[in-house]
């Protein structure tokens, strides 16, 4: 397999640019990364990250509407969009080859010399509160809000990354602003590249187009810990739809904790595959659901591991009593055939994607703005390589306590189902 080399330059204002050169493909991936997401907000200001991402695009100095900025990268083939998690927002395109340079000014342009215009802020917080409903309407993403909620109780890691439509509503365009220029600074922006590009001649653009860009302004927010939920937590919603979407997961653990990776492959065996238990187990043996899956997430000072499904109002106790009883059963036993494929499958998957240039620059991009150090391909293959059997089981017995499960349900919930699942769980 290719081994990925990089280069990394840190301007004077304290920019962090980052570049791999992949010599024989067409396309370059270039992302702007900023440290701050909704996490980074008071309860007054929920939504303002997003409701940033949101204007920047909306016109500069030198591109008054929105159609001259993204007419950049699109009129030439590439694609461009942005998004807002609770750590980072980021700014993306790929973009041919020979245009990487204008795909890197337009960002730059962006950065520093949006308008923020009141009417383009109004205009665009009515596109987010119909995003708001979009995701509230989905009973998917309305039972994975409803987690992060229990999960996270009173802090913003359990808000919406997009805030609520109220709390959009009330930010004024000088508190914008003002979140904005304590955030957007050139010690907390990373610039990630790949593609057929030299690292000098990026560094050297980078220098000219950003240098007024600030490097510090004073920002007195400090950012807690959020204390995770402590007990079980089961919550449901009723909703007229046609199954019941649930979601029953626990805290995690932080990306800097290596045991991580231990707790990555235990998801796969449990859930990221067709192959996994709760798929053998829910759908293929049971019936009970046409998807079943687990994911995790890492964070600055926690995390998550979730289960998700859609199943039948009736089948709800049976696919929880199932997910239980199969979590039950992986901190007793864990083989070494399992343990292995699962190592395949999560080294395979990081090979492949990294083919794609956009993959590779979020993959450099995203350890150093989170974590300013880049551990390489090489790297990871060995830590995963490394975690043994004992390894997982440790991590299931240590994640895996019922007396802090979480599971939030939305769908077709009557009362008889929520006074059988009342009495069971408690």
């Amino acid at each position: 397999m290719n081994k990925i080399t990089f280069n990394k330059s840190t301007l004077d204002n304290g920019l962090r640019i980052l570049s791999s050169r992949m010599p024989y493909t067409n396309s370059v991936g270039i992302v702007f990364l900023v440290g701050c997401g909704s996490r980074n907000e008071t309860d007054k200001l929920a939504g303002v990250s997003h409701l940033i991402e949101h204007v920047l695009f909306k016109g500069t100095k030198n591109k008054k509407t929105p159609k001259l900025i993204s007419s950049v990268v699109e009129d030439v083939g590439g694609s461009i969009n942005a998004f807002t998690d609770k750590e980072v927002t980021g700014y993306w395109c790929k973009i041919p080859v020979e245009n990487f340079c204008e795909g890197i000014s337009l960002f730059a342009d962006m950065f520093l010399n949006s308008l923020f215009r009141i009417g383009d802020i109004n205009k665009e917080k009515k596109v987010i509160y119909e995003e708001i409903r979009s995701s509230y309407d989905s009973p998917a993403n309305h039972a994975n809000l409803l987690f992060e909620n229990i999960l996270w109780p009173n802090h913003p890691m359990g808000r919406d990354i997009a805030g609520s439509i109220n709390s959009v509503e009330n930010i004024s365009r000088d508190s914008l602003l003002s979140f904005y220029k304590k955030k957007y600074t050139s010690s907390n922006t990373v610039i990630s590249v790949a593609g057929n590009i030299n690292h000098n001649k990026i560094v050297d653009l980078i220098s000219k187009i950003l240098h007024k860009y600030k490097k510090v302004n004073k920002d007195n927010m400090k950012i807690s810990a959020p204390k995770t939920n402590a007990n079980f937590k089961l919550k449901f919603i009723n909703k007229k739809t046609e199954q019941v979407h649930i979601n029953i997961g626990f805290a995690g653990i932080n990306y800097l904790d290596d045991k991580k990776y231990s707790l990555s492959l235990l998801s796969v065996i449990l859930g990221e595959t067709m192959g996994s238990r709760l798929f053998e187990e829910i759908r293929e043996s049971r019936g009970l659901a046409y998807n079943i899956g687990s994911n995790v997430q890492y964070f600055k000072d926690t995390g998550s591991f979730v289960i998700d499904s859609a199943v039948e109002p009736k089948n709800v106790q049976e696919t929880i009593k199932v997910v239980q009883n199969e979590l039950e059963k992986v901190k007793e036993s864990i083989t070494e055939e399992e343990l292995l494929k699962a190592k395949k499958y999560t080294t395979g998957k990081m090979h492949m994607r990294l083919e794609d240039t956009m993959s590779i620059t979020n993959f450099l991009g995203f350890q150093e703005i989170t974590s300013g150090k880049i551990q390489t391909i090489e790297d990871i293959t060995k830590k995963i390589n490394d975690v043994t059997t004992s390894c997982v089981k440790e991590m299931a017995n240590n994640i895996f306590d019922k007396t802090k499960m979480v599971i939030s349900g939305v769908g077709p919930i009557d009362k008889n189902l929520k006074n059988s699942m009342d009495n069971y769980f408690y």
